[in-house]
């Protein structure tokens, strides 16, 4: 074949490539929507936000390419592409369980919106310059367009309805719609705070469980979806409101308080990233259930037209098998779009410091493959992540609902005990167990927040993997270091989240900092390095120690602390507690729009506590800056007061740990 050959061959494939790989696509977009919440490789998502991409860019290819044939008398046209054309405005509307990949798709609606008016010009210019006159086939290409037009509609305004803005606007009450709303919008005055702790305080103490636990979790959820609308965008709801929600909660067991927060979630990633709000209500329910049909009659009528057949044969395959996929697609919709359901898919993500130095020193082979081209450090840090089972998010919701219920029967009474609760990060737990000094353990929580969390983290894998650790409180151990694990991985991936402000490039520096601790030695596996970070420790410091930083000498002191209580159940206990404060205190500070960013592949951990802590009456993110702080009493003054302790303590000094 030669090149001319090659040319006229193109040519004449060029629509039909491009109409089936658009086809494709969508098969595989909805096929990935059903599954884009669990744990995937990277790899995986990678293709996934490819086809999300190139659904558009192939539908605007093929139309456009439709559009040069028909210019001019085409040498190449078919009359069957009067029934192409459509098919491919309802590609370019894309699937209804992923209209948006990630948070900024949503804010691209004016640009899709353009797209969307150019695509349906260029379409009626095609229909008009490829009118049949044969009647049946007339009538398939007229109702495939009705449908074509309103899908590929659709989905611009289901984008701008998901946008920061368009959320903020619906969350208004001079927005909301019907009577009912109105009366709630005029009944929500707010209240001062004072009151609020008072009126929470004692709905908790005075709380009990309701005897119809289904029928209370069908009210809790159906009240706090429009709750967290409000919440996503980081609008103060009245303290009035909040008492509502937490007397649902509080009537609810720890088993049905977490499928509520799962539901909650569920139902935020629909809004943000499906076009549910559009499908499920009004005149788009019913457009909803029609639009397939007409489809399907389009098909009866290409089926039974008595020309299709004077037609080339390839090109009445291929319009068989693009009508009838299409078709099957609405109907997989309509029986698959809650297939995956909403529980169990929290993800908790554990990444370790250990593990991955040890990969560093160990390389994998495909880290060896990433050396080569220079991002061996990414790879390790990103491709090596994993996930605790769905279990462990409710262990950690459970762990959660019971601090914040001890906070409000035993420390807060007032507007300023209030604020200081939310403002622990594991001093409540130390002071609890009279370690809070900080010539004990409370220097550890005396300087900045990422800094205490890797502190912890490294401290908490030195203690689990020690030689003295026995199976007494492992239960304990392993939820401690599942929270560990996800608070260093939310450092180290997604610094944002865990904290405005956070440096995930510490974690470099304590590798680093490991390394010319061990001096080049090597340990067989993650509990050796452990033990010999420890050892390392306790030894006169070598011509390297001026160049190791204060982290990771400190780690090994706050381990040789908490290994000092003698105590290995109550060593767990703090350890567990002060993990369950950190986390609070990082899923409070998170905004809103930050849960709803990183929530395209699934809803992470701290959107689960915040959902819980948000659900419980804690402070958030925005009555931070919102409501006015109250002063500070001489009881706070003296609990908070106290010299920064240790941080700067000399890594040169001695730390005794028999090893």
């Amino acid at each position: 074949m030669g090149f001319s050959d090659a040319v006229q061959w193109w040519d004449e494939w060029q629509l039909r490539i491009l109409v089936l790989a658009s086809l494709f696509t969508q098969y595989f977009l909805f096929f990935s929507s059903l599954v884009r919440r669990c744990a995937l490789p990277a790899s995986v998502r990678l293709f996934m936000w490819l086809a999300y991409l190139g659904g558009d860019a192939l539908a605007i290819y093929g139309l456009a390419t439709l559009f040069n044939r028909h210019k001019q008398l085409p040498a190449y046209a078919s009359g069957l592409e009067i029934l192409w054309t459509p098919v491919l405005l309802i590609h370019l509307g894309g699937q209804h369980t992923m209209t948006a990949y990630s948070i900024e798709d949503n804010e691209l609606w004016t640009r899709h919106a353009i797209t969307v008016v150019s695509q349906v010009a260029v379409a009626v210019y095609v229909f008009c310059k490829s009118w049949s006159g044969e009647k049946r086939l007339l009538q398939a290409a007229i109702l495939l367009f009705v449908v074509g037009i309103i899908r590929s509609v659709r989905k611009p305004r289901a984008l701008k309805n998901a946008s920061i803005s368009g959320m903020v606007a619906s969350s208004s009450p001079s927005t909301r719609r019907g009577r009912q709303e109105k009366e709630e919008a005029a009944e929500e005055k707010d209240i001062p705070l004072k009151e609020f702790v008072q009126e929470a305080s004692s709905c908790v103490l005075r709380s009990e469980l309701a005897s119809d636990q289904e029928k209370t979790q069908h009210l809790a959820s159906i009240s706090m979806a429009t709750y967290v609308s409000r919440l996503l965008v980081d609008i103060s709801t009245p303290y009035s409101g909040r008492i509502k929600i937490l007397h649902l909660l509080m009537a609810l067991d720890c088993r049905h308080t977490h499928f509520v927060s799962e539901f909650t979630l569920h139902w935020l990633f629909l809004m943000l990233y499906t076009n549910f709000k559009m499908i499920f209500w009004g005149l788009g329910l019913w457009l909803h259930r029609v639009l397939p049909f007409l489809t399907l009659a389009s098909v009866i009528l290409f089926s039974t037209s008595h020309k299709y057949h004077d037609y080339d044969a390839t090109d009445v395959k291929l319009t068989y098998i693009l009508l009838c996929c299409t078709l099957l697609l609405d109907f997989l919709f309509l029986l698959l779009a809650d297939f995956n359901g909403y529980t169990g898919l929290i993800k908790v993500c554990q990444y370790s410091l250990l593990s991955f130095y040890a990969r560093k020193k160990r390389p994998t082979t495909l880290m060896k493959l990433a050396t080569v081209v220079c991002c061996k450090d990414y790879v390790n840090m990103h491709c090596y992540i994993e996930h605790e089972p769905s279990d462990s998010s409710e262990m950690i919701a459970e762990l959660v609902l019971g601090y914040v219920r001890d906070g409000w029967t035993r420390y807060m009474h007032d507007a300023a005990s209030y604020k200081r609760f939310n403002s622990h990060r594991g001093e409540w737990t130390l002071n609890n167990h009279s370690l809070g000094h900080t010539k004990q353990l409370g220097w550890s929580l005396k300087m900045a927040f990422d800094t205490s969390v890797l502190l912890w983290h490294i401290a908490t894998d030195l203690c689990f993997h020690h030689q003295s650790t026995t199976p007494c409180g492992q239960e304990r151990a392993a939820q401690s270091r599942v929270i560990s694990n996800y608070m260093a991985y939310l450092l180290s991936i997604r610094p944002e989240m865990l904290m405005l402000g956070s440096r995930n490039g510490i974690c470099s520096v304590a590798c680093d900092d490991i390394e010319l601790m061990m001096g080049g030695e090597l340990e067989p596996d993650i509990r050796g390095l452990g033990q010999g970070i420890l050892h390392k420790a306790q030894q006169p410091p070598s011509s390297h120690a001026r160049n190791i930083g204060a982290l990771v000498p400190n780690a090994c002191r706050l381990a040789k602390e908490l290994m000092e209580l003698h105590n290995e159940q109550k060593m767990w206990e703090v350890v567990q507690g002060v993990w369950v404060e950190m986390l609070c205190y990082s899923a409070g500070r998170c905004r809103g729009y930050l849960h709803a960013k990183n929530m395209n592949e699934g809803p992470q951990l701290l959107s689960l506590v915040w959902i819980i802590l948000s659900f419980m009456g804690m402070e958030t993110s925005a009555d931070r800056y919102q409501k006015p702080e109250p002063p500070e009493t001489k009881e706070e003054e003296e609990i908070e007061g106290g010299d920064v302790g240790g941080e700067g303590r000399s890594i040169q000094q001695e730390i005794n740990i028999s090893v």
